[in-house]
């Protein structure tokens, strides 16, 4: 795992809305790739799975952080970035179970690598490892994994009686429904087709099962949708016509399971159908909560035939019916359930405290006010809010419940994070907070912090430096000016090794892959500071040849160059580029926003798709920057861009329309966007060629021309050689 080698504790007052007291943000650990869930065990550790196969234990107390394991999964690798097959699939859930502290047993939901399903299994830890001969395989879910399937759906977690609850994705290629309803019946479109998966009341995909684990196996607990034996269904189905469920939980008093519902993309209301939704449901006792055939509060498509085009009979929320020709359920399915939240793109009417923007809807746990617990991280008043978070927003939400559990306020609780991942109520009382990281895929900066109410006593800081094989405080402080104690600890393996106070140590001899000083203020508040031992996985490194160069390159030079590597990546993916700097070493370190537009792009969450010079959802803004660089409509289509959205330039992810974003702000980052590229040229898709430099644009003369050569997967080339 990577490490910052500074302070890898961050603390941060984040305010709340007005009526909540501000929160204290804490870092516990960083550099995970892909963090997909997390579990709290009964000592007060953390477990992690990641989507390419990791399983993690994390000791909040001393920022250790452990690899107890890799579970073979079938997932999208940065080797193959572009693939369009398993575009969704990993590990993806995590549960312990509830005699964790004396049988070491979890539960992990992952796509299997030698079938194509989805595989809910049972493992033990022993000797703080995971035992592969452990594992008991107990359901597997057949998919389909071509043609950008995707919504994987695979949050899994215990109810307070035991019963364990997984949510599975509908498996479905959502991107040629025009942001509607998949329901493509002809014969050769079945990853396209919704009603075979989530409309299917014989399938579990789209679903959110229930089952009583056992000593092998699982029983089928009474009160879910089909009683056993019920013809054309399963009986482990809880909850069907889901989309893409993508984190549940569980009230611990009432039972009652809550879950975010990522929905599909239409922008506006057509004659196919209502604009997309999220939502944020509640399932008190089983039931159908109505994809593909209704959304929100039971909005309902019709039934297109997609080969004619036309539009047929529209679906009665009441009585839903699926004649799907892979439908291998009934045909009238139970009653659609509304959503408890429901919200698009744009300002919701019914819930304004959403606000706007991009979505993706997770539910997490039910605050109760207790004062015997350490932290309360709401008022008495509070009691009963139920805590959801937004991936794409980048904010978590309260919702206030009455004595029904239904909406009776909702606000803003706190914004700012970096993709939120997973939210979990610890037993101090405290949040348990994972962020994703800011790509889509292949992040190394996914973080665990804990979030609880300022009470004036911020964590101290800290960072350390090598000398040798001493290391030693580099700085320490704490900001109420309090004493703080070092204690130093080394990572071996799945274990640590204390190795004393003080402000200098010494390694001892042995294979570590960390040492980390731990700063503790004298009212228990700690912070953390580590560096690695141990190299991290490197990627695949490309080479970067260039042509025989008389004297110094000017502007509007041509430069011969190859590119190569031991295991050279598709030509198609490579892209070359150049970028002059300026004698003075101006933007030196690559291209930046100005602080103003910086500004911008943050308060309109623009950030959440988007970086200066990596992809996320959307492209990044260098990208964009080159592809318009020097068109006399730029400006007029960007600026149309930002108004009213789009898809499919950049790909399937549509980008939502910035309808509140100022005019003069919008130009203002738009300028900044296309700014970026100046003194830069690039060249794509070929290994050898060459590539101009810049025409000159005004800079001063003698400074450097940068190359560089990239490619999914592989880590750059770069080069500099001086300018004329």
């Amino acid at each position: 795992m990577t490490f910052n080698s500074t302070l890898a504790t961050l603390s941060l007052a984040l305010a709340a809305s007005a009526a909540a007291a501000p929160l204290l943000k804490e870092t516990l650990a960083t550099g995970f790739r892909d963090p997909m869930e997390i579990a709290i065990a009964p000592d007060g550790d953390f477990y992690v799975v990641e989507r390419e196969g990791r399983v993690l234990r994390v000791n909040p107390n001393t920022g250790g952080t452990f690899v107890i394991g890799e579970i073979a999964v079938q997932a999208l690798k940065s080797t193959d970035s572009k693939s369009n097959y398993a575009r969704e699939d990993g590990l993806l859930g995590i549960a312990l179970d509830p005699d964790f502290a004396k049988n070491q047993r979890f539960f992990a939901f992952y796509s299997a690598p030698d079938v194509s399903a989805h595989r809910l299994s049972r493992f033990t830890i022993k000797n703080g490892k995971i035992d592969p001969a452990s594992e008991l395989k107990m359901l597997e879910i057949p998919t389909e994994r071509e043609n950008r399937v995707c919504h994987d759906g695979g949050s899994v977690k215990f109810g307070p009686d035991g019963m364990l609850y997984v949510s599975i994705g509908d498996n479905t290629n959502p991107f040629e429904s025009s942001g509607v309803a998949p329901i493509d019946d002809r014969a050769d479109r079945t990853e396209r087709d919704a009603q075979r998966s989530a409309g299917n009341t014989n399938d579990l995909r789209g679903k959110i099962i229930r089952i009583k684990p056992t000593e092998s196996g699982y029983e089928i607990p009474p009160g879910n949708l089909f009683p056993k034996g019920t013809e054309g269904t399963r009986p482990e189905i809880y909850v069907m016509g889901c989309r893409n469920p993508f984190r549940i939980s569980i009230d611990p008093k009432t039972k009652t399971l809550y879950w975010g519902e990522v929905g599909p993309d239409g922008r506006d209301d057509t004659d196919k159908g209502p604009r997309g939704h999220d939502e944020v449901n509640q399932a008190k006792v089983a039931g159908n909560f109505g994809w593909p055939f209704v959304i929100a509060d039971n909005k309902p498509y019709p039934i297109v035939d997609f080969a004619a085009n036309t539009i047929g009979k529209m679906t009665n929320p009441a009585a839903p019916e699926n004649h799907g020709q892979r439908n291998t359920g009934l045909k009238i399915l139970p009653p659609a359930q509304p959503a408890l939240i429901w919200y698009p793109y744009a300002k919701s009417d019914e819930f304004p405290g959403m606000g706007e923007g991009g979505r993706n809807a997770m539910a997490g746990p039910v605050f109760y006010y207790d004062p015997s617990k350490k932290y309360n991280i709401l008022g008495k008043e509070d009691d009963r809010t139920l805590l959801t978070y937004e991936w794409m927003r980048g904010k978590i939400f309260k919702t206030k419940l009455d004595a029904n559990e239904k909406v009776e306020k909702l606000e803003v609780f706190m914004e700012k994070l970096v993709h939120p991942m997973d939210l979990e109520m610890d037993n101090d009382g405290s949040l348990v907070l994972l962020e994703y990281g800011s790509d889509w895929y292949f992040n190394n900066n996914g973080s665990v912090s804990r979030l609880r109410p300022d009470d004036g006593n911020k964590p101290p800081t800290i960072t350390i430096k090598a000398a040798a094989n001493s290391y030693s405080v580099d700085n320490a402080a704490d900001p109420e000016g309090g004493k703080i104690t070092v204690t130093w600890y080394l990572t071996e393996g799945v274990t640590e090794r204390k190795l004393g106070a003080g402000s200098t140590v010494t390694i001892p001899e042995g294979n570590f892959q960390e040492i980390r000083a731990v700063a503790t203020d004298d009212k228990g508040s700690v912070g953390f500071a580590r560096i690695p031992l141990a190299s991290s996985e490197e990627l695949p490194t490309l080479g970067l040849e260039l042509g025989k160069i008389k004297g110094k390159p000017g502007f509007g030079d041509t430069v011969n160059f190859k590119v190569n590597s031991d295991r050279m990546p598709d030509a198609g993916q490579i892209k070359v580029r150049t970028r002059y700097i300026p004698p003075t070493g101006h933007d030196s370190g690559g291209p930046e926003l100005p602080e103003e537009a910086m500004k911008i792009a943050t308060a309109s969450q623009c950030l959440a798709c988007h970086q200066v010079n990596s992809g996320i959802v959307g492209p990044s803004y260098l990208d964009v920057a080159l592809r318009y660089s020097g068109k006399a409509d730029a400006r007029t289509h960007l600026r149309e861009k930002l108004k009213n959205g789009g898809v499919g330039v950049w790909g399937e992810v549509p980008m939502p329309a910035q309808a509140a974003l100022k005019p003069e702000d919008a130009d203002k980052l738009i300028e900044a966007i296309l700014a970026l590229s100046a003194g830069m040229t690039e060249t794509r898709g070929t290994q050898k060629g060459s590539i101009r430099l810049t025409p000159d644009f005004g800079a001063e003369p003698g400074g450097a021309w940068e190359i560089s050569a990239e490619a999914p997967g592989y880590a750059p080339a770069k080069t500099r050689i001086p300018a004329k």
